[in-house]
Parts: C-alpha cells; structure tokens; sequence
C-alpha cells in the first residue's frame, strides 16, 4: 500500500480534491497533517507514524501529481530504487516560472537536493532507517532528504509535479526565488530554524 500524506494549514477543501482521488485505489490511502498543531516537521512525523503503507508519498497540498504517479512510485521502488521525487513545474504559464523549474530541476539532477514540492517517495523502511521528518518548521523536506539519500537508491523521476505559483505570483518571482535561496544557506550554514521560518514565512 502506498499512503499519500498531505501537509495542510490554512487550505480551502478543495486543495485535496484532485488528491483525495488518489487514496479512491485499493492500493492507497490519504492521510492529512494537520499544519495548525505545530511544525510542518512534526506534523509529517506523526502522520507517516500512523500510516499503513509500506510506500509513503508526501505531498504539499498545492501539487499535483502526474498522471499515473502512484504507478510510477512502484515500478520505482520495485525497480530496486529506496526513495525519489518527481521533477517540478508550475502551473503559471510564465517564462520566468519556466526558468524557476528548469533551474530546480538542475539543482535536483546535480546537487541531489529537491525540495517538497516534488513529491518526496520513499520505502517505509528507507524512512524509518533516515530517521523521519524532523521537528523543523522549515527546510525539514530538505532535511529528510539528505538523509534518505544515504539510505539507498534515490531517484528523480522526469514526470513533473505540478505546483502552485501563488507565492511567486503575490511576492512577485524574485524575490521569492531570492528568500527561498537564502533559507536553504541558512540552514546548510547553521541557522536556527525558528530564524529561518521567521524570515521566510513574515
């Protein structure tokens, strides 16, 4: 069973519409984190606890998964890989969105380091031996995965997830590209994450 996990704080219900249709198979199921009882982190931890999948598939509540995702996410895992993620896109038909995915896309290829928004899958036993999400307000689906990768095989899926420009579009591209970029050093340099989610969430 693959257990779809969806961190939500402050999302109109039909955010999980496309993503209830998911959990409608047999083989999955949809288990919601509610964001309001404290860190995004904390709230991914005590979901994956309850799961029952042996897959887990986190999901942001503003993505999409492609067409075909949970099949995908098997044939990955059954093909030898212990996590992955998907490749990212937006759904604002903007160039300066289209370069934003490209160079996440790059990072992700290059770096090894996606972000959330792509749709972080991985074995349960992959998860449990990482450690799990940590209690992080931010950054924490950087964290995790980092150490998923040491975990065993990882893998980047070219299929996109289609993610919400909301926050680009209202705090205008780049300067949302510039406040994501300076959380990801801050936190690679250290910084406290209740710093770090002051800066980005004000």
């Amino acid at each position: 069973m693959i257990s779809v996990i969806v961190p939500v704080k402050d999302e109109p219900p039909e955010a999980l519409e496309a993503l209830a249709e998911l959990a409608e198979k047999p083989e999955a199921e949809l288990i919601v984190a509610d964001g309001a009882q404290g860190p995004r982190g904390a709230c991914l931890a005590r979901a994956a606890a309850r799961a029952r999948g042996n897959i887990l598939f986190f999901v942001h509540a503003d993505s999409l998964p492609p067409e075909g995702a949970l099949e995908i996410i098997q044939s990955a895992i059954s093909g030898g890989a212990a996590a992955g993620v998907f490749s990212l896109g937006y759904d604002w038909p903007d160039r300066r969105m289209r370069w934003i995915a490209w160079w996440a896309n790059a990072r992700t290829r290059l770096l090894g380091l996606p972000f959330g928004d792509q749709g972080i899958f991985c074995r349960r036993e992959a998860y449990e031996r990482a450690g799990g999400f940590r209690d992080l307000p931010v950054c924490d689906d950087l964290d995790l995965v980092r150490r998923l990768r040491r975990a065993g095989g990882f893998v980047v899926r070219p299929e996109r997830m289609t993610t919400s420009a909301q926050r680009y579009r209202q705090r205008g591209a780049l300067r949302q590209v510039l406040r994501v970029w300076m959380v990801g050093a801050g936190y690679f340099l250290g910084v406290p994450p209740d710093r770090l989610a002051r800066f980005y969430f004000r």
